[in-house]
């Protein structure tokens, strides 16, 4: 039988209403089945984060990267636009590139099937001499691409909506918030695996949390972030907002858990985009990570924290946020993560319920319900569980 029918009914079901809406049942966070469910229905389907502009700005530039077990390839072709293909060797499979660099033609290392930027297949050693062989038989596949800021998306879907038309207000809210945005660069990149399954990872878009496990930034005596969580909910993404503790960034800065500098940024801002990416500020200069969220299995993960700055040479106001997060308040959300999943597999839990006040305040989980109910309906359609 299979994870679905034989789990336990929730007390409080999954509903659309936030406010009445029992979690996501217990086995959607380990059930191979909802694994291989969430493959087909979100993880090909939408808009994945595979990369950077900084990275693609001359015709050759390529960069490659993974949706699972998909590989992918973008490329900037002959007149400067982006294209992506699955990144695979038309002949007998062969994986056609790897890592990130630039190249004029795309050859394979198997067998040196050599390939255009423009997906098209150019040389084929021996093709002369195989009967009713046609170069053009045998293009690269292509895939959606799309810039979106400073970041490159592809979507394994033939069809369906733009990211920008899905989600265009969002990339104007970043542009609001955080002074030149679009020229921001890549400092580094923080990768953790965690023992749970992803979707722990959007669940935590609630501060409830925050004082809990994270006392040293919010509800501690010297905690840099006021108990707010300003929202904003879309159909495909999230904007929060949690003021700074004004009092001591002005006042007591020598009190501060890390040095600010110049705090362009008072507040922190945390977006979410459907389904895997949300996006954070931290106090301090112009800044964002990229929290990028990949399944590993049924109950594991990894999250990639991404960090653009104004300068690719940080200064030590940007390590200061960046270290602060990557390594003070990131564990203390990952552990919590691996003791839900620990968790959710117990005979006596049948799910929870998921606070959401009519207030949308600070200790309401509004910002779960929305991804969780993105997921509901990804899997089983529109209704209640």
């Amino acid at each position: 039988m299979s994870a679905d029918s034989t789990a336990p009914r929730p007390k409080v079901p999954f509903l659309a209403d936030p406010e009445r809406s029992g979690t996501l049942p217990p086995h959607y966070y380990f059930s191979p089945e909802i694994h291989e469910r969430e493959k087909e229905n979100i993880w090909f389907r939408t808009w994945q984060y595979v990369g950077l502009l900084q990275d693609l700005r001359d015709p050759g530039d390529y960069i490659t990267a993974d949706i699972l077990d998909q590989k992918i390839v973008v490329v900037v072709d002959r007149a400067g636009a982006l294209r992506a293909y699955h990144n695979v060797c038309m002949h007998r499979g062969h994986v056609l590139v790897e890592g990130k660099g630039n190249r004029t033609i795309l050859t394979c290392p198997f067998h040196a099937w050599s390939y255009d930027l423009e997906g098209g297949l150019k040389a084929a050693g021996n093709a002369e001499n195989v009967a009713g062989f046609e170069l053009a038989d045998f293009a690269l596949t292509p895939v959606r691409v799309e810039a979106f800021g400073p970041m490159v998306f592809v979507n394994l879907a033939a069809e369906g909506p733009a990211l920008r038309e899905m989600a265009g207000g969002l990339l104007e809210s970043m542009r609001t918030a955080i002074p030149g945005f679009d020229d921001l660069k890549w400092v580094r990149t923080d990768t953790w695996n965690i023992a749970a399954n992803w979707k722990f990872q959007p669940d935590g878009l609630e501060c409830y949390h925050c004082p809990v496990i994270h006392p040293q930034i919010m509800g501690g005596e010297n905690g840099y972030l006021d108990t707010s969580w300003d929202s904003r909910e879309e159909a495909y993404w999230q904007e929060h907002v949690i003021h700074g503790n004004y009092e001591l960034i002005d006042e007591r800065r020598d009190e501060l858990l890390y040095d600010f500098g110049d705090a362009v940024l008072r507040d922190v801002y945390i977006w979410y985009l459907w389904p895997n990416l949300i996006f954070v500020t931290h106090q301090g200069p112009p800044n964002i990570k990229l929290l990028h969220s990949q399944a590993t299995g049924p109950e594991t993960s990894r999250r990639a924290i991404v960090s653009l700055c104004p300068s690719e040479v940080p200064t030590p106001h940007d390590l200061a946020h960046m270290d602060n997060y990557a390594f003070g308040v990131f564990p203390q959300d990952k552990e919590a993560m691996e003791m839900q999943a620990a968790g959710v597999r117990s005979r006596g839990y049948r799910g929870g319920r998921l606070m959401v006040d009519a207030e949308r305040s600070w200790r309401s989980e509004h910002g779960t319900h929305h991804f969780d109910n993105l997921v509901w309906e990804a899997l089983n359609g529109s209704g209640d569980g």
